[in-house]
């Protein structure tokens, strides 16, 4: 070997190794460390009924609050939209067909976490890891208070109740979401004789139920945390016709490369509903949800 051009060598290969040592690296990985040192848990959430208001209020705003001071970072709130949420998190571009969802390219990573009424799915449950349940949910089907369609009556069983709803809904136009909960395919919808009907991906989910009130559809797919709140600031005007799925779950979610994050949401959570402050959120922001779901005690 050339002694003189020895040290140019060696600096290539060092540098070769540094560049493939880098690009092993997972894109965007922000764990528990890469937060601690930032100083900021960034918050991903979109307006979304008393989960996250439009003036950045509710009850996973407060909650995100409070993770972030058990931390002892800074709290961040980085709005998002259903169809970009998840590459926010993950930093993947994806594509959803059914329960399955694939990853078609990359895109910048914006937040931390997603607390914002996130439903667990099971194509979702493929590319995020959620935490322990944060509150409970399931699909109503909403009707104006005067549409032909009827509310059931419930039998006891929610699978003969759902088969119920659905027996209903031949020739009726009914308002759903593509790649969200409240996706018509998800619930055999779209095999009932139903006149489907999406609403846009980027507007507020909560203007599904006005969108029926002024007759752009008979009927609308909508979660529970959602209906109850409806049924209250439009008193009179829609009616539940029954359920169109089983009881679901929502939760907090975070990118796969998030683990240490994920346990310490965990930790602190189990921790926050023992102390009674959890069930006190769930009472400011969501009262009713304990008659629909006693057995939730939010603690």
């Amino acid at each position: 070997m050339n002694m003189r051009t020895a040290p140019a060598r060696i600096q290539r290969i060092i540098c070769i190794v540094f560049i493939a040592l880098v690009v092993a690296l997972p894109v965007g990985a922000e764990d528990l460390d890469t937060v601690l040192q930032s100083g900021t848990l960034k918050h991903l959430g979109i307006p979304y009924a008393n989960f996250v208001t439009p003036d950045k209020k509710g009850l996973d705003v407060d909650l995100m609050h409070a993770f972030a001071d058990y931390l002892g970072v800074r709290y961040t709130f980085i709005e998002s939209t259903w169809s970009t949420i998840i590459p926010d998190l993950t930093g993947k571009q994806i594509k959803v067909a059914g329960d399955n969802v694939s990853i078609i390219g990359s895109t910048e990573k914006k937040g931390n976490i997603i607390s914002t009424g996130f439903t667990v799915l099971p194509w979702r449950k493929k590319i995020v890891s959620f935490s322990r349940q944060t509150f409970p949910s399931g699909i109503w089907l909403i009707a104006r208070s005067d549409s032909r369609l009827t509310p059931i009556t419930p039998t006891g069983n929610i699978s003969n109740d759902i088969t119920m709803v659905k027996k209903k809904l031949a020739g009726v136009s009914v308002l759903g979401l593509p790649g969200s909960c409240l996706a018509p395919s998800l619930y055999g919808i779209d095999k009932t004789g139903a006149k489907l009907r999406f609403f846009p991906p980027e507007n507020d989910l909560e203007e599904m139920i006005p969108s029926i009130i002024a007759h752009n559809a008979d009927a609308t797919l909508i979660d529970v945390p959602v209906a109850l709140v409806a049924l209250t600031r439009w008193p009179g005007k829609i009616k539940v016709i029954g359920p169109v799925s089983q009881p679901q779950e929502m939760a907090c979610a975070f990118a796969q490369d998030s683990p240490k994050l994920k346990a310490q949401f965990d930790a602190f959570f189990q921790q926050f509903k023992k102390s009674g402050q959890y069930r006190k959120l769930v009472e400011k922001y969501y009262p009713s949800v304990f008659t629909y779901y006693p057995d939730f005690a939010g603690q």
